[in-house]
């Protein structure tokens, strides 16, 4: 199967697989743009890197959760009325207009399926907890995670999409023992801002420690960080050297692709 990434930049990307394109979470604000959270500011650092084309004709929108660094006013108007949009419970007051063809709202453990092309694509919402504790993560805003199965005649390509969460050792037995060819990881260390608040509620995204035990655990085929860089509260930055001794890891930078097929 052809499998081609690209990372639009913070949670924002799409994924071509044979002829079936996937995108994730858009959130295309322009650099310096400050997201309120009330508790905390957050700053664009860099512009969503995007050609007219990426988004055109994407059969399948991941949407994670509804905070702001996930989805916002320029993202959603780019999602097609056309295009089937899988979303956690929390989004379903953006989608109040009766103009979407397809939108199904999983919890998690909840399964779906689409066809296109003579593709079947599977797709499982996963536990997504926002902290490092379970019930930070409650408070913060859980939202979904996404297990795919890519399905073309005898061939199959897994991925696993993070959503935001705390890596641990849970998630694997969550996942049971699906090979994952490919792990969209949202890395980072995102923090609440730096008040005493966020000292109590620790990361919450994964940070480098958390995506190396992840990528032991689960041995995907290929991993990819995102998710970092793009926000203030992103407070780790990743290079091509932090993780250096792990082949399997690729390293993007926005606005940039890199071919995955299997």
């Amino acid at each position: 199967m052809k499998v081609d990434f690209k990372w639009i930049g913070g949670a924002t990307w799409v994924l071509q697989a044979d002829s079936i394109k996937i995108a994730c979470d858009p959130v295309l604000c322009p650099e310096g743009y400050v997201q309120d959270y009330k508790f905390f500011k957050a700053r664009r650092l860099n512009d969503p890197q995007y050609n007219g084309s990426d988004f055109e004709d994407v059969n399948l929108w991941l949407l994670t959760h509804n905070h702001e660094d996930h989805i916002d006013k320029d993202g959603f108007k780019l999602i097609d009325k056309n295009s089937t949009i899988v979303a956690h419970e929390g989004l379903r007051a953006y989608f109040t207009e009766d103009i979407y063809s397809d939108i199904r709202f999983l919890g998690w453990d909840e399964s779906s399926e689409i066809l296109a092309d003579g593709i079947s694509i599977k797709i499982k919402a996963m536990p997504a907890i926002h902290a490092k504790k379970a019930s930070m993560g409650g408070m913060i805003g859980n939202g979904n995670g996404y297990i795919l199965n890519i399905i073309r005649d005898s061939s199959r390509y897994c991925i696993y999409v993070t959503g935001d969460s705390v890596y641990n050792s849970n998630v694997k037995k969550h996942i049971g023992t699906s090979n994952i060819d490919l792990i969209i990881v949202n890395a980072g260390s995102a923090m609440v801002g730096e008040s005493p608040l966020s000292r109590t509620i620790g990361r919450i995204t994964n940070n480098i420690r958390d995506v190396i035990k992840m990528n032991k655990e689960l041995n995907p085929g290929t991993l990819i960080p995102v998710h970092w860089g793009t926000f203030s509260h992103y407070t780790e930055k990743i290079t091509h050297g932090s993780f250096s001794q792990y082949h399997n890891i690729k390293i993007v930078n926005p606005g940039e692709s890199v071919n995955i097929s299997r």
